[in-house]
């Protein structure tokens, strides 16, 4: 039983660098840049009121209250053509272009009109107040987004910014996915006895495509091994192949099989994790393999802790794994397993720190559970217990702290 760190440099070692093509900016959210990319101009590109009132000299105004001319008015998307001498401002619009002359902005509300053509600004306002100088944020030719970077919807609107309207990034990898069980069913249907609607599929599919992958479905597998072989085969030309279920060690867990009768070599079959033990990783050419367990807990927890990271990996992502944080538990945990334990937990900030209170789970097939999760708190396999008050360390899932505040 292979060790979980020692398991996951092993993928990242066969994890290749996949090519890199030019895309749409719109085809690249979850993708991995593979340039750095560099403003075109400077932002802003002048220098812009970040506040709708009164461009105005400032040292016009510093006896306030003090009653000024108004001399015309600039729009955001207006270029000025007018100038704001002594005694006069403007009104302006957020976003706006300060005009020549002026050198501050007074907010509206810090002002009364006297009439059509005159104001009284009713305190003073310091040179450069309430404006954005041009290239305060981002000079031309400064990196605002380095290689490696996952594309976010902040980095799109940097990339728009910037005129990027095609980006380098890598290209996607392609994952073949199957499921294989005589138990599984399709989600519309209606479970007859002893069935279960097939879960890992949509789950691993979507913790795919979150990853930056494109994914192609290939259905549920009975427990046949000729059947099984056969839809493996299919999937042998993708970038990777996930396999669900079928991996442990009873009379009707063929995956291995098929996949060595296909030329598959495996560089380990079980590693020691709780949940998903039984996780097989391989290759077969230019191809890596991963048999996942088929409870639906471990088909996540295991795709989470070494798919992902290979899919990132592939793409020259710079960060590979999930942020971990020290918690304090706020509940006893037992780890009799002599593995690693990942608990489902829920983390908050509480009084200045963070706190995790484990959830109650029937194990790994508990979807729920991990569904309510927002972090795995590990327990080392040395560690039969962690007592509530101890600390331990805890892997945040994606959803960390988006429904904190939402009824379990």
């Amino acid at each position: 039983m292979v060790p979980v760190e020692e398991a996951l440099e092993i993928v990242l070692r066969e994890a290749r660098a996949l090519p890199v093509e030019e895309a749409a900016l719109d085809d690249t959210l979850s993708r991995v840049l593979a340039e750095d990319v560099a403003s075109d101009l400077d932002l802003p590109p002048f220098d812009r009121a970040a506040m709708d009132g009164y461009a105005l000299r400032s040292r016009d105004v510093a006896g306030a209250p003090a009653a000024l001319e108004i001399v015309g008015e600039v729009r955001a998307g207006q270029w000025p053509d007018l100038t704001v001498g002594p005694g006069q401002a403007a009104r302006i619009m957020t976003g706006a272009p300060l005009p020549p002359g002026a050198d501050a902005v007074q907010p509206v509300e810090k002002t009364q009109p006297l009439d059509e053509f005159r104001v009284t600004v009713l305190s003073p306002v310091a040179e450069g107040s309430n404006v954005a100088p041009r290239g305060s944020e981002v000079r031309a030719g400064d990196v605002v987004l380095a290689r490696g970077r996952v594309i976010d919807p902040a980095a799109i609107a940097v990339l728009a910014s910037a005129g990027r309207a095609r980006v380098r990034v890598a290209r996607r990898p392609v994952v073949a996915l199957l499921v294989t069980g005589d138990e599984i069913v399709a989600v519309s249907a209606t479970p007859a006895p002893g069935q279960i609607r097939n879960s890992n599929g949509p789950a691993v599919d979507a913790q795919a495509r979150l990853a930056g992958a494109t994914v192609r479905l290939l259905g549920v597998a009975p427990d046949r091994q000729d059947a099984i072989a056969e839809a493996l085969g299919a999937g042998l030309a993708a970038d990777v192949l996930v396999v669900s279920g079928g991996v442990s060690a009873g009379d009707y867990d063929l995956v291995e099989p098929a996949l060595l009768q296909l030329g598959a070599t495996f560089l380990f079959t079980k590693v020691a994790i709780k949940p998903g033990a039984p996780l097989v990783f391989g290759r077969r050419g230019e191809t890596l393999v991963f048999g996942l367990p088929g409870n639906p807990v471990s088909a996540q927890v295991t795709f989470d802790l070494f798919v992902r990271p290979a899919l990132l990996k592939m793409q020259g992502a710079r960060v590979l794994e999930r942020p971990r944080v020290v918690v304090e538990l706020l509940a006893d945990v037992r780890n009799r397993s002599g593995r690693r334990s990942h608990v489902p937990a829920r983390v908050r900030f509480e009084g200045g720190r963070l706190v995790a209170r484990p959830l109650r789970s029937r194990g790994s097939g508990d979807l729920v559970a991990h569904a309510r999760a927002n972090a795995l708190v590990v327990i080392e396999a040395a560690r039969p217990q962690a007592a509530a008050g101890e600390t331990a360390e805890a892997v945040l899932l994606g959803r960390f702290l988006e429904d904190d505040g939402a009824p379990l």
